[in-house]
């Protein structure tokens, strides 16, 4: 029998049995449009890898604004922006969320059940909400980030991580708060959801594990610190430090032979 799950603004049909229509469904070709930098596409780059796509298959394409005309039909369903991704040289999907699930499903990547799946873009909002106040908590972009903006982040704010949330601190919600939270929710396997790899484990390392070298650094040095987790990965560290479940799902995906291969090949990132 068939159904529908909703979750995240998507729609996947579903036998009832917990299998994914289609999930073991390989895409022969794929190719991945975006910019020059990891943004909104590097979780789709690090699932490529991971899962050994032929390469004569898969395109990881980077766009200028010079380039970008060249593609214009394919934007059509991102609202004539980028990401979009091309599958089978027919196919476009728009849209960062949807383009990691349709990757993680057909991958492998989108967990054993519906449950799990449900479970894995659960951490995906978490991930979202602490970006979110994140960002909401600097100054603005492109304007130098000072040390006492990110510390005060890491470092104080609301401490309720267990039990029910206290509303009263929703507006001081800061890393405290959504890394204790998040460390009650992921496995102590090294595995976000389940006992494999998961769509949850690559948000996770490119939350608080990507980390540009000097030479991979295409942007003004004044702005080096945009390479690094949280644009500081002392504070990152320290932080994993109190979360050894999360730290060892970074360190799990890291440790994978091809996305460290992926890694270190990637060259300049405009971002």
């Amino acid at each position: 029998a068939l159904g529908l799950a909703i979750f995240s603004g998507l729609v996947c049909a579903y036998v009832w049995d917990g299998a994914f229509l289609g999930s073991s469904i390989v895409p022969d070709k794929v190719h991945l449009m975006y910019w020059n930098g990891r943004g909104l596409m590097e979780v789709p780059r690090l699932m490529m890898a991971a899962s050994k796509f032929p390469k004569d298959k898969y395109v990881d394409g980077r766009y200028t604004s010079e380039t970008l005309k060249s593609i214009e039909p394919e934007l059509t369903w991102n609202l004539g922006r980028l990401p979009v991704v091309k599958i089978n040289d027919e196919h476009i999907i728009g849209q960062s969320a949807a383009i990691n699930f349709y990757l993680a499903s057909s991958l492998g990547f989108m967990g054993s059940s519906t449950l799990e799946a449900a479970k894995i873009i659960s951490i995906q909002e978490t991930l979202k909400e602490l970006q979110t106040g994140f960002y909401k908590s600097l100054p603005g972009f492109g304007v130098p980030v000072k040390e006492e903006d990110l510390t005060k982040f890491f470092r104080e704010g609301a401490t309720d991580t267990q039990g029910i949330a206290d509303r009263t601190k929703a507006s001081e919600r800061g890393m405290i708060f959504f890394l204790g939270r998040l460390e009650s929710l992921v496995g102590d396997k090294g595995y976000a959801v389940g006992d494999k790899l998961s769509l949850a484990d690559f948000l996770i390392f490119n939350v608080f594990g990507d980390i540009l070298t000097e030479e991979q650094k295409g942007f003004a040095p004044e702005m080096s610190f945009r390479g690094e987790p949280f644009y500081s990965s002392k504070l990152v560290d320290e932080a994993l430090a109190k979360s050894p479940k999360v730290k060892a799902i970074v360190d799990n995906v890291r440790s994978i032979p091809e996305v460290a291969a992926y890694l270190s090949a990637r060259g300049k990132q405009n971002f």
